[in-house]
């Protein structure tokens, strides 16, 4: 079993790179912000009564469709990032680079979800249990909130195992599962485990960023 390894490079051109990864979330990002501030906006109770033409019912919902399509980007923000990583750094493979990299984060979740369910903090609909944990709906998924830096984190890992595995030969009973198959397969295992350590660790590391007010 054999796999094509990535040529190296140095960690400046790394954060170069990754940096450049951002791009594509945060263009998005801008644009659905001007469509929710226009749309926010011009459909306030302030704005119509200032501008009463502005409370024509069609207009309002324009301005209410406007406004939901720009919440997609602040609602799915770590995703856009955990799928923009895997893209943007990949050399072969980018949409199977993508793919895995949801795969990754969503399974990533699904094993946060098992362990709070098993230590029985889950299932629970107690505010202050879920504040005190932390816990948010994820992708439909209640799960520890780790924001973008945990999606950061969830993209570089799938990029390193598809750079690692996209090429990767296995025997012929196996065959099947191999080259691109294996990257997402690969990252649902990873990250399942990964998944598994995040309850034990990022209550200490979201309390030292805490404390550094980052």
């Amino acid at each position: 079993m054999t796999a094509k390894t990535a040529p190296k490079v140095t960690l400046w051109e790394f954060f170069q790179q990754l940096g450049k990864t951002f791009m594509l979330p945060v263009a998005l990002l801008s644009f659905c912000g001007i469509m929710l501030g226009i749309g926010s906006s011009l459909s306030s109770h302030d704005v119509i009564t200032l501008i009463p033409v502005l409370g024509n019912p069609v207009l309002q919902a324009i301005f209410t469709w406007m406004s939901k399509i720009g919440s997609f980007a602040f609602s799915f923000l770590p995703v856009m990032f955990c799928i923009a990583i895997p893209l943007g750094l990949a050399r072969e493979n980018k949409g199977v680079a993508a793919f895995a990299g949801f795969v990754g984060y969503a399974v990533m979740n699904l094993a946060v979800n098992f362990w709070l369910t098993n230590k029985g903090i889950l299932p629970t609909t107690d505010a202050a249990v879920l504040k005190a944990n932390n816990i948010q709906s994820i992708l439909g998924i209640q799960s520890i909130d780790t924001g973008i830096l945990g999606a950061v984190i969830a993209g570089i890992i799938v990029w390193m195992l598809h750079e690692r595995f996209h090429n990767i030969r296995l025997p012929d009973a196996l065959a099947f599962f191999g080259g691109t198959r294996f990257v997402p397969i690969i990252s649902s295992l990873v990250m399942g485990l990964v998944g598994l350590v995040i309850p034990l660790v990022w209550p200490i590391f979201a309390w030292v960023l805490a404390a550094w007010a980052i």
